[in-house]
């Protein structure tokens, strides 16, 4: 995200000022709040999948330095897990009774 917005002349011209921390004034939440609207457009337009409270925290995290490389595979591994989550719930809820969830497999056999 960092980087889309560095790269991207469109982007440079966002009001991100506000968003660097400090004394946040009427101003600056205004400008914040139109740059993150900006920003959950974008993201829609891209499919990414986030929710503008999503959103909001992981430029959030970026702010305050978070790598945001690293922070977009922290999010492609969570969404896998709970696919892969999902997924098991599913063919639990299908396969045993009603309300009781089968342990996870391990090479086939099942975990103690």
């Amino acid at each position: 995200l960092q980087s889309l917005l560095q790269e991207s002349p469109l982007l440079a011209r966002l009001p991100l000022g506000a968003m660097s921390g400090g004394a946040v004034g009427e101003q600056d939440e205004l400008e914040r709040t139109e740059a993150m609207d900006i920003l959950y457009e974008i993201a829609t337009l891209l499919n990414t999948g986030l929710n503008k409270d999503t959103l909001n925290a992981l430029v959030g995290l970026c702010e305050l330095g978070v790598n945001p490389e690293a922070l977009a595979e922290c999010v492609r591994d969570l969404r896998k897990e709970a696919a892969r989550l999902r997924e098991q719930e599913a063919t639990a809820a299908s396969s045993g009774p009603p309300g009781v969830l089968a342990l996870p497999t391990m090479g086939g056999r099942q975990a103690p």
